[in-house]
C-alpha cells in the first residue's frame, strides 16, 4: 500500500483499518447505480447498451454465452477483494480471482483519501495515488478508447475495465470514498497534510493520523439506542442508502428505486469536456459534501488509551434526513454518468 494511499495512518490505526471490507453504497447501491445506467442506455443509446452487453458477455464452462447486465457486474470489484464473502453473499467467481491475481493493489482503486480543507482533487497531492479511484477511472476509460495505458500492476481485460467502471463511478459519488478527515499526532486537532511546508510523515508518533475514508470514526449511541451502522464510513455506504430507498416508498426493491431516480435525474449531472478529464471533476464537486457530512458531526477522540486513534460521533435523526437526501442525488448522478460515460467511450472518435 503505498503512502499516499492512507497518507499518515499511525501503524496501529492501518493495522486495524486493514481487515475492514470497504464497498461504497454497499452491494445494493452499487446495483443501484448498474442498473440506473442500464435503463438510460436501453432507452437512448441501444447501440451503446449493445457493445457494452456484447464487452460483459462471458462464455461459460458448458460452452454457452451468458449475458450480464451493468446492475449485475457493478459489484464484481468488491466480490474480488478478500475476506468479502460475508458481505457479497458469495465466495470470489473465477473471473474475480483472476482478476485479483493480475491486479494485486486493486484494493487501492477504490478510493482516494483527500483532505476535506481541499476544494480540487490534484493528483500528487496528501491523500491520492496513482491507482487511487480518479486515476483508474482514468485508466479503465482510456482503455476502453483504445489507447493503451499502462500502470505498475495493472492490467486489465476490456471486460474487467468495464466492470471495473460501473462499479468505481459508483464509487467516486460517495462522498467518503474521496473526502478525508486528518488530525495531528496527538488525535485531538484536525489538520491539512498538504499544509505547512513540510510533507506528513508516517508511523507512530509522527506528524499526522487518518480515519480511514471516516472507517475509524466509530458510531456510538446512548443506551439502550443501536447506532445506525458500526463506524460512519459504513454508514454512507449502506443505511443512508437503505434510508433513502424507504424515503422513496420502494424500500424492497432497488429496480424501482433505479427506475425512479433514472426517471428525474438531478440538475446538473452533465460533465463538460473530455471523458479522460471527467473523474477528477467528480471528485472536485464531492469534497464539499464529504466536508458537510464531518462538519455536521461532533467526532471526538476515543477515551480508550488504545488504540489511541479511532474517534467516535452521534448520528441524530436530522443527520439521516440530510444523508438519505444526498444519498438519493448522489446515486442518481451516479448512474446517468455512468451511462454518459459509456456512451463516451464507444462514440466514434
Amino acid at each position: 500500500m503505498s503512502n499516499r494511499i492512507r497518507a499518515g495512518i499511525l501503524v496501529a490505526c492501518a493495522a486495524m483499518a486493514a481487515s475492514m471490507p470497504a464497498a461504497a453504497w454497499d452491494y445494493p447501491g452499487h446495483r443501484i447505480v448498474g442498473a440506473i445506467a442500464d435503463l438510460v442506455l436501453q432507452q437512448h443509446d441501444p447501440a451503446t447498451y449493445k457493445r457494452v452487453s456484447e464487452l460483459l458477455e462471458i462464455q461459460l464452462p458448458n460452452g454457452l454465452w451468458q449475458k450480464r447486465t451493468l446492475r449485475e457486474v457493478a459489484v464484481f470489484p468488491d466480490c474480488a477483494k478478500p475476506n468479502n464473502v460475508a458481505f457479497c453473499g458469495r465466495p470470489p467467481s473465477e473471473e474475480e480471482k483472476a482478476y485479483a491475481e493480475r491486479n494485486r493493489h486493486h484494493g487501492s482503486y477504490h478510493f482516494t483519501d483527500v483532505p476535506l480543507q481541499e476544494t480540487t482533487y490534484v493528483a500528487g497531492s496528501a491523500g491520492t495515488n496513482d491507482t487511487d479511484v480518479v486515476q483508474m477511472i482514468g485508466y479503465a476509460v482510456a482503455q476502453l478508447r483504445g489507447n493503451k495505458p499502462t500502470k505498475k500492476d495493472v492490467k486489465l481485460t476490456d471486460t474487467e475495465a468495464a466492470w471495473l467502471l460501473a462499479h468505481l463511478v459508483g464509487d467516486i459519488h460517495q462522498p467518503l470514498h474521496v473526502g478525508a478527515m486528518y488530525f495531528d499526532q496527538t488525535c485531538d486537532s484536525v489538520v491539512d497534510p498538504n499544509r505547512g511546508g513540510v510533507p506528513p510523515k508516517f508511523g507512530i508518533g509522527e506528524t499526522v493520523a487518518a480515519t480511514v475514508g471516516g472507517n475509524l470514526i466509530e458510531l456510538v449511541a446512548p443506551f439502550p439506542t443501536v447506532p445506525p451502522a458500526e463506524n460512519l464510513h459504513f454508514y454512507w455506504d449502506g443505511a443512508a442508502v437503505v434510508h433513502a430507498m424507504q424515503s422513496a416508498g420502494v424500500g424492497q426493491s432497488e429496480q424501482d428505486f433505479a427506475r425512479l431516480l433514472a426517471g428525474a435525474p438531478p440538475s446538473g449531472w452533465e460533465t463538460t469536456g473530455a471523458p479522460e478529464t471527467w473523474p477528477a471533476q467528480w471528485a472536485s464537486e464531492v469534497l464539499p459534501l464529504a466536508a458537510e457530512a464531518h462538519a455536521r458531526l461532533a467526532i471526538r477522540k476515543r477515551s480508550d488509551p488504545f488504540p489511541a486513534c479511532r474517534w467516535t460521533t452521534t448520528i441524530d435523526a436530522g443527520y439521516e434526513d440530510w444523508a438519505q437526501a444526498q444519498a438519493k442525488v448522489q446515486l442518481a448522478k451516479a448512474g446517468v454518468r455512468l451511462a454518459a460515460l459509456l456512451k463516451a467511450i464507444f462514440a466514434p472518435q
